[in-house]
């Protein structure tokens, strides 16, 4: 594939990075909520209005609710996919690392693919491994959650479950897309360079190696319980367990670091964001001091001197 290819390829990941920088933005946040639902006054932005089921009487999406399990989804795919339409100037706060990391990991993806090299043994254990990150593996460890919750009367547990499922089908149809759009040779396929669309529209794989759907249902699974549970002792085995797909996907020789990275920011991202439109018995959102200070800068340009620079406010009255 010719260098404008690859800088095309570049392009888009860094294009997808402006539309899930937002959800981010949305994710981060959000007013705090009591058990029902409700703000607690935190003064915070709030979520898209109609999303979240808070109203008395309004279903919740569950067993006994299926109708509204497909329009909750359908709404958050709505929101997931416009949400290059709301990109803002803060975001690039999210945008410049997380683009600079893919660009790099595009640079390096053949390099890092060769280093790894080939190896049986090796590729067995990856790819046991790696199964438990599927999304078929990682649908049934969701309704397992759920229904433990409900086998215990635990509401919280089985939002788990549901919001992780949620998210998982979420990301599942972003990562689709791309790789329909992107239709990437995997590591082992023609000359290990992972070239995109190689021969032309002449041969499509639906399966394509870009994005890593392991990673990407591995990562939303991960997001949603650490955003139910945010302690240690649960964030560190939920995002360990997502690493560890990703990781094995590339020592299988499926994926590039690329394709993990990329996946994982999808599963991430759209597990925040259907945390923070439709979790009820999540904890409250606080707001660190690094996410007070980075609020507080602005970016500033004059196009008159050819200038950029930044301002920063200090908010004495509060």
């Amino acid at each position: 594939m010719n260098l404008l290819t690859r800088k095309l390829a570049l392009a888009a990941s860094i294009l997808f990075t402006l539309s899930a920088s937002n959800v981010f933005a949305q994710s981060t946040a959000l007013p705090d909520k009591d058990m029902a639902g409700h703000e607690t006054g935190s003064g915070l932005p709030q979520p898209m209005a109609g999303n979240a089921a808070v109203s008395k009487g309004d279903p919740i999406c569950g067993i006994n609710h299926l109708v509204r399990c497909i329009q909750d989804l359908g709404e958050d795919e709505k929101g997931i996919f416009t949400s290059p339409l709301r990109v803002g100037s803060k975001d690039a706060y999210w945008l410049m690392p997380l683009g600079a990391a893919t660009g790099l990991a595009f640079a390096y993806d053949a390099d890092a693919s060769q280093a790894i090299g080939v190896d049986a043994s090796r590729t067995n254990v990856a790819n046991t491994i790696t199964d438990f990150g599927s999304f078929y593996a990682t649908g049934a460890e969701s309704a397992g959650i759920y229904f433990i919750g409900l086998a215990r009367k635990d509401p919280k547990l089985a939002e788990t479950g549901r919001l992780s499922a949620e998210a998982i089908l979420a990301s599942g149809s972003v990562s689709l897309v791309i790789k329909l759009a992107s239709n990437r040779q995997r590591p082992l396929q023609g000359d290990g360079q992972g070239h995109f669309w190689a021969e032309g529209t002449n041969h499509w794989e639906w399966d394509s190696s870009f994005p890593s759907d392991h990673a990407t249902a591995s990562m939303a699974l991960a997001r949603v319980i650490s955003g139910e549970y945010p302690r240690w002792y649960v964030m560190l085995p939920a995002y360990g367990f997502a690493e560890s797909i990703g990781i094995s996907r590339i020592l299988a020789n499926q994926h590039f670091p690329s394709d993990v990275l990329v996946g994982q920011a999808i599963g991430f991202l759209s597990g925040g964001y259907v945390l923070n439109h439709r979790a009820l018995h999540r904890p409250g959102a606080r707001r660190t001091l690094t996410s007070k200070l980075i609020d507080s800068v602005n970016p500033m340009t004059d196009a008159r001197t050819h200038m950029l620079g930044a301002s920063i406010e200090i908010p004495l009255g509060r």
